[in-house]
């Protein structure tokens, strides 16, 4: 494992740390949780472009596994928060 490069993993890590901290600093949790999700979309993206070899910690499973894995969580995880902005009721 240590061969393998980091630098396509560390971006998506980066991301989720900068989403919780976004939260703990006190801006609104819909913000923190879009900027976490954003980030597994980017992860999925970096899986898909970026070749086998160079993939690093990102390239766990098969290619199209992982890339499925990171958007459908980015996806659901970005949808949610920002769903947080609908307003259902008046109350």
């Amino acid at each position: 494992m240590s061969g393998k490069p980091w630098g396509p993993y560390l971006l998506v890590v980066a991301g989720a740390v900068a989403g919780l901290g976004l939260i703990a600093y006190g801006v609104a949790i819909w913000v923190g949780g879009a900027v976490m999700g954003f980030a597994f979309i980017a992860g999925a993206a970096l899986r898909l472009i970026v070749p086998d070899d160079r993939a690093g910690l990102l390239g766990v499973r098969t290619r199209r596994t992982d890339v499925l894995v990171l958007l459908v969580l980015g996806a659901a995880l970005a949808a949610g928060s920002l769903s947080l902005l609908l307003r259902l009721h008046s109350t």
